[in-house]
C-alpha cells in the first residue's frame, strides 16, 4: 500500500519532536533490522517487500503494549 512503509518507519518515533532517545534508538534499530535506507522510505512509496522487513523489524523489537 502506497505511503505504508513510510508509517510504518515513523511510527518508531512517536509524536515527540526531537524523538526521545528511546524512540530515536528504535528507529536505528529498525533500520538496520530491516535493511532500508531512511531517506528512500518516502509516502510515494509502494514495496511490499519494504513493508514486510519493517513489520518484521517492528514486531521483534518494539514490545508490545496491552
Amino acid at each position: 500500500m502506497k505511503g505504508r512503509a513510510y508509517q510504518l518507519l515513523r511510527s518508531c518515533l512517536g509524536n515527540q519532536d526531537p524523538p526521545s532517545a528511546r524512540s530515536a534508538f528504535i528507529y536505528a534499530r529498525v533500520i538496520m533490522r530491516a535493511r532500508v535506507v531512511p531517506g528512500e522510505i518516502t509516502p510515494a512509496l509502494d514495496d511490499p517487500e519494504v513493508e514486510r522487513r519493517l513489520e518484521s523489524a517492528l514486531q521483534e523489537i518494539v514490545p508490545r503494549r496491552g
